[in-house]
């Protein structure tokens, strides 16, 4: 199976609840960028000012596409059970590691 690479990006409040996912489904290799600012159309502004405080995270995993698959609906159903803290999952193939 051909590799591939999940990006999520998510309030940082959601950080224990992502890595005990991670941890559950045996993910051991990733990268996680903390502090992350951004804005979303729907959960506005994230910028760690004390006007817009929120800030983001963002989780690179590189997995088979069957592991990944299963990722992505676990933070999908995440995502629907916090709608209001912003949750966004990108896959992209991988050329090479």
């Amino acid at each position: 199976m051909k590799n591939r690479m999940l990006i999520a990006v998510y309030n940082n409040i959601l950080d224990t609840a992502v890595h005990g996912l991670l941890d559950k489904m045996d993910i051991c290799g990733f990268t996680e960028l903390e502090e992350v600012k951004g804005k979303g159309c729907k959960t506005g502004f994230h910028l760690g000012t004390s006007v817009y405080p929120d800030l983001n995270n963002m989780l690179l995993v590189i997995e088979d596409s069957e592991k990944l698959g299963l990722l992505s609906t676990e933070l999908k159903k995440m995502k629907e059970e916090f709608p209001e803290e912003g949750l966004k999952i990108f896959t992209v193939p991988v050329e090479e590691i």
